[in-house]
């Protein structure tokens, strides 16, 4: 399989307080945790990550350099949404993949195996994208006041890495930026290929595979980390 992974670390990292893209998580940076993960799967032939504009040199020399990532990964600028990010990231492949992962920077956990299930299913199927069953009760509120409890049975929870055709996936990019939808309601790349009517299996993730936004995120990724 011919396969590239996109990064999306482009964030501004708000809610965790600090640049969490270069914070340490037990002695190395979390987007360095994060691509060598990503460098272990054979099937990713280059591995491209969008990070915050003018932050590209001091993100290389902290974070690619000193964990021997020069060969397969390369840093582009972001832009002010994630849809912007990513198809920056894509107009920098050198070569046209079979299949394109799509990963958040900030989920360094993601095993290996999520990674190739989620590849092998979207070139079996055009688009895959890793989740996990809703545990908790969910409630629908209007204001504070509960008007109904949902049904969990068909509900799961998105995360990362999504998975897709490649040229399937361009032209969904291609139909969005056509349509003028407003990019901010678009909160991930699997909504953005099921507007363009491309199939979306789901992989089941594993557990670790959490994404580190809040200060709390940060301290459980610390004990993962850490048993790591």
């Amino acid at each position: 399989m011919n396969a590239v992974a996109v990064v999306a670390a482009g964030g501004s990292s708000s809610r965790m307080g600090f640049d969490k893209m270069a914070g340490m998580l037990c002695g190395v940076p979390l987007l360095a945790r994060t691509l060598q993960r990503l460098k272990e799967v054979a099937e990713l032939r280059e591995i491209i990550a969008a990070v915050p504009p003018g932050s590209e040199e001091r993100l290389r020399s902290s974070c690619i350099t000193p964990f021997g990532l020069e060969a397969c990964v390369r840093l582009v600028a972001g832009g002010p949404a994630r849809v912007h990010s990513v198809w920056n990231a894509m107009r920098a492949l050198r070569s046209e993949p079979d299949v394109i992962a799509i990963h958040d920077g900030a989920r360094p956990f993601v095993s290996v195996a999520v990674i190739r299930d989620a590849l092998r299913t979207a070139q079996e199927h055009g688009g895959a994208l890793a989740a996990l069953p809703m545990i908790p009760t969910v409630k629908r509120v209007h204001g504070r006041r509960v008007v109904a409890t949902i049904d969990r049975t068909h509900l799961w929870c998105a995360a990362t890495p999504q998975a897709f055709r490649y040229r399937a996936f361009l032209r969904a990019y291609e139909d969005m930026w056509a349509s003028g939808v407003d990019v901010t309601t678009l909160t991930d790349d699997a909504q953005i290929f099921e507007r363009a009517g491309g199939t979306v299996l789901i992989v089941e993730s594993n557990l670790e595979n959490i994404k580190l936004t809040t200060p709390f995120d940060w301290r459980i990724g610390e004990m993962l980390a850490a048993q790591k």
